[in-house]
């Protein structure tokens, strides 16, 4: 059987609601019509690195899409292109202007109806944190090496560089260039100064943003209801597993699965927390996720 072929990839420009343009990618599904996907990405990962997952799951029936938040690849716009300075967002903003508008946006172009979310790490995080109307259009999301992130519970090997970008680098870095300049520093990556301020101050606190900023944080844990499986890797060198549990108790109106799985059990030698998304992880931990995934639209139906 010859293998499907690859799904059309369409750039597309919206807005936040506060009016900010936003770059999305817009797969088209081919053959059977499901549930239509949000990829919702990483901490300073920009959405061309989910390009071959969302084709093949566009193949698979799913229309996807991808997206940027402002600062980040793509909708880092060109008065932005050398410095993040001057960018007003923090964390929140990414969750519930950016997330939420992407949401819509999906929704919409497909009948109003329900959508399915791919959080891969922080991505959990804007499903869980946006706003009450995104949430009431999220059917499901699969969360992808997703943590509650205080630092001392990361894998070992983030937890020794956590004192230097937390304490060290974060503090001194932003307010001298007004942004984090993680990749000159070969941290994240560039990140908005409100961003790297926020998320210092809940990686810093033992119970991380729902601990730190309470009220900003908890009324959106509390409120949501979608369903969520949550893999985390046993060879992931910054989401622990005492983390991702951590994340899920902290939303204790949505039901929740963890899938724990190591390297060998689909056939790949190392995973870590990007290693989900490469091609070689096509053969079997993709369709492990997409099961879920297309478990949507039946839960829906």
């Amino acid at each position: 059987m010859s293998a499907p072929a690859p799904a059309a990839a369409e750039p597309l420009v919206f807005h936040a609601p506060d009016g900010t343009p936003l770059a999305g990618i817009a797969y088209a599904a081919t053959g059977a019509a499901r549930t239509p996907v949000l990829i919702a990405g990483a901490l300073g990962v920009p959405q061309r690195f989910y390009g071959a997952f969302a084709r093949w799951l566009a193949a698979r029936g799913h229309p996807t899409m991808s997206f940027d938040p402002r600062g980040i690849g793509a909708s880092r716009g060109p008065v932005h292109r050398r410095s993040l300075r001057g960018l007003e967002a923090d964390m929140l903003t990414w969750a519930r202007e950016d997330f939420a508008a992407a949401i819509d946006v999906l929704a919409t172009a497909h009948g109003g109806g329900p959508v399915a979310v791919l959080g891969h790490s922080l991505g959990l995080h804007h499903a869980a944190m946006t706003g009450a109307a995104a949430q009431a259009r999220i059917a499901r999301v699969v969360g992808v090496a997703s943590g509650a992130g205080y630092w001392r519970d990361w894998a070992p090997r983030s937890r020794r560089l956590a004192p230097l970008m937390l304490h060290v680098a974060g503090p001194i870095a932003t307010p001298l260039f007004g942004y984090f300049p993680g990749r000159r520093l070969g941290m994240v990556g560039d990140l908005p100064a409100g961003v790297m301020r926020q998320w210092s101050r809940w990686c810093r606190h033992p119970r991380f943003a729902w601990g730190a900023e309470p009220a900003l944080v908890r009324p959106a844990l509390d409120a949501a209801r979608f369903p969520i499986v949550a893999f985390s890797f046993t060879d992931d060198e910054a989401m622990t597993e005492a983390c991702t549990r951590t994340l899920l108790a902290a939303i204790p109106h949505a039901p929740s699965v963890l899938e724990r799985v190591r390297p060998d059990e689909v056939g790949m030698s190392t995973i870590g927390h990007l290693g989900a998304f490469r091609p070689e992880a096509a053969e079997r931990l993709w369709p492990r996720l997409a099961r879920h995934l297309d478990a949507a639209g039946a839960q829906r139906a």
